[in-house]
């Protein structure tokens, strides 16, 4: 017993108990907190109750209970700056999509641009090839200096050697031959008699005159591309000097004169010096003047 009473005694000092007013006290906190235990749960009971009326009333009942469980530990302050946060991020987001669809319009059109450039690349690379080719043909073709200029001018310069050698036989000169070839951008002449390499300064005037006069029928024959019966000259004469002059006539005379061509060669010559056909066999002289009533035309 005196252990009991020590340890009530003990019990009574660690909560504050002095005398049975305290006692008091504490029996009514308790009466009251059992008051509210049973209110509360006759709340309970009750809600549980009207929650039975019908199906839908129970499960709003379920629902507003869950939602009070999960409401526990609610924070409005931090809930409100959640949504403050949301809304930041929902405005960048939509700055965000606009320049999204600034930058996707721009590189629409860079593609198009791309692809329009892709197309003009791939003609002016089919331009380029023809080009090339064009330039290929030009060069091979056009040039001077191309393959075919080159073997053009050595067939001509051929052609002509032999036709003007040909009509420097019908001349009945120490000529035996021409031989035109071609130097960097000029015609080397070259005469030949039967032994020897003639010089063209060394020849005589009628000589020379024989060779310009044959390299212009070999050049007309060339050109005329058929036997030539009818050769028009204008001005021959020009820096010839009187020897020459007359030697022109005289050659012009011989190959008037020659039968053993297929058709007798005739010559129209334009001249200002109509005293070098004196004593010539030449068929008729016209002579043109120009007077207020026209061009005037008289026979010689």
């Amino acid at each position: 017993k005196l252990q009991n009473a020590r340890d009530a005694e003990a019990t009574l000092k660690a909560h504050y108990i002095k005398d049975q007013e305290d006692i008091r006290k504490i029996q009514e906190e308790i009466k009251l907190k059992k008051g509210i235990q049973k209110i509360t749960l006759s709340i309970n009971r009750n809600l549980l109750e009207i929650s039975q009326i019908d199906s839908h009333a129970k499960t709003i009942f379920e629902n507003i209970t869950k939602l009070e469980q999960e409401i526990k530990g609610f924070n409005e302050k931090e809930f409100l700056n959640l949504k403050e946060s949301i809304n930041e991020k929902q405005i960048d987001l939509s700055q965000i999509d606009q320049n999204l669809g600034a930058i996707t319009e721009k590189i629409t059109k860079y593609e198009e641009q791309i692809e329009l450039m892709q197309n003009v690349v791939s003609k002016l690379k089919v331009v380029k090839k023809y080009v090339g080719e064009l330039d290929t043909i030009q060069m091979n073709i056009f040039s001077r200096d191309g393959p075919v200029a080159t073997s053009l001018r050595s067939w001509a310069l051929n052609t002509i050697s032999t036709k003007s050698s040909e009509y420097l036989t019908l001349l009945n000169t120490k000529i035996q031959r021409i031989s035109l070839s071609e130097k960097v951008r000029d015609i080397s002449i070259t005469c030949y008699s039967k032994n020897e390499i003639l010089d063209l300064e060394s020849l005589s005037g009628g000589e020379q005159v024989s060779v310009a006069l044959a390299l212009r029928l070999g050049m007309a024959s060339l050109l005329g591309a058929s036997n030539l019966n009818l050769m028009i000259l204008d001005e021959p004469t020009t820096h010839l000097d009187a020897e020459r002059k007359k030697s022109l006539v005289d050659v012009l005379s011989q190959l008037s004169d020659i039968t053993n061509v297929g058709k007798p060669m005739q010559f129209i010559i334009i001249t200002h010096d109509s005293e070098i056909f004196e004593d010539s066999n030449v068929e008729r002289i016209y002579k043109f003047e120009s007077t207020e009533q026209g061009s005037k035309i008289t026979v010689l």
